[in-house]
């Protein structure tokens, strides 16, 4: 049987060192306590479902006091997401005063990008959500079901485009099973971010996307969208099939949303932001984000974090390899 490395081991160390911290809770976290100011940083432009998703986290820390910082939140797109990562995990190594939102281009960029900064050049702090996953087509298209979509696509091979973030995301996986499941074939255009998707679909530069209400739902309120199936029952959408109840059964690649900090910040930092989230998670704000945005609840730290984050890896690295094999 293969022994974990040196670092693997060292990383793991640290994430249950956090996750004993964190579970003596509120008496840790006192001893700590941040900077005049605190930066959320994200690869992610203005608009994208985890830039939202930091700004909530914002909003909630400042308006009930919850951090005693100015927080701020700094969009650094570029690299494929190595620009925020580097400046996260490199530039601001050991300063417990920066965090960056994890999603899983945190994962899927490092291993398309073969870089030595890693998910686990990060120091883990905690997972509160996962966004639902919904196809939507514009609304102009004549498609009025997915069994439609699949005619045309089948009709023209290659023909229906499928725009999405960096190749190996949740969605760009979650187009390839629905190709594989329908016996359709269709082509997948990568953008900087699904925000970038979501605009080339209300320009018509793509047939669908395949991303979370967050940074759809307001397009479809007004008219420009129409959402198909989803992954999970909506009430967003009531009468919406899932794509269960079509037959198409999908990997579930989660697009969890969550915070990470940079590597050699003190287990006590990592104490008060996870003390932070829970505070957060019971807010008003907070609920109602939850209910608007149909984001299902999930709370994943410490110990438990950690070996999430060694599964999600070893299976994105797998996809990207079965994608590699393919082309």
């Amino acid at each position: 049987m293969q022994q974990p490395s040196l670092v693997v081991s060292l990383w793991r160390c640290l994430a249950v060192m956090a996750a004993v911290f964190g579970v003596t809770g509120a008496a840790q976290a006192a001893e700590w306590s941040p900077g005049d100011r605190v930066v959320l940083a994200t690869h992610a432009g203005p608009g994208s479902g985890i830039d939202m998703f930091l700004r909530q986290v914002q909003n909630a820390w400042e308006k009930n006091k919850i951090v005693q910082a100015r927080v701020t939140v700094e969009n650094m797109p570029g690299a494929g997401g190595d620009r925020a990562r580097r400046h996260v995990a490199v530039q601001s190594r050991g300063n417990p005063n920066v965090l960056i939102g994890f999603t899983p281009q945190m994962i899927v960029g490092p291993l398309n990008a073969k870089s030595e900064v890693t998910v686990k050049s990060f120091t883990p702090v905690a997972i509160t959500v996962v966004e639902p996953m919904v196809l939507y087509i514009h609304a102009g298209l004549p498609w009025k079901s997915m069994k439609d979509l699949i005619a045309g696509a089948k009709q023209k091979p290659r023909a229906v485009l499928q725009g999405g973030g960096g190749f190996g995301a949740p969605p760009s996986i979650a187009g390839r099973d629905l190709a594989r499941e329908a016996g359709i074939e269709i082509s997948y255009t990568p953008f900087r971010s699904s925000a970038e998707a979501v605009v080339a679909l209300l320009g018509g530069h793509v047939h669908f996307v395949l991303e979370q209400p967050s940074e759809t739902d307001q397009h479809v309120k007004s008219g420009r969208l129409r959402p198909l199936a989803s992954l999970y029952p909506s009430e967003l959408y009531p009468g919406l099939p899932t794509f269960a109840s079509l037959g198409y059964k999908f990997r579930v690649l989660k697009q969890f949303r969550g915070l990470m900090a940079p590597p050699g910040i003190p287990p006590e930092a990592v104490a008060y932001y996870v003390s932070a989230m829970e505070r957060t998670r019971q807010t008003p704000e907070w609920k109602n984000y939850i209910k608007q945005n149909e984001l299902v609840e999930e709370w994943i730290t410490g110990a438990e974090l950690a070996a999430f984050i060694d599964s999600e890896e070893k299976l994105y690295a797998k996809v990207l390899a079965e994608i590699a094999n393919k082309k």
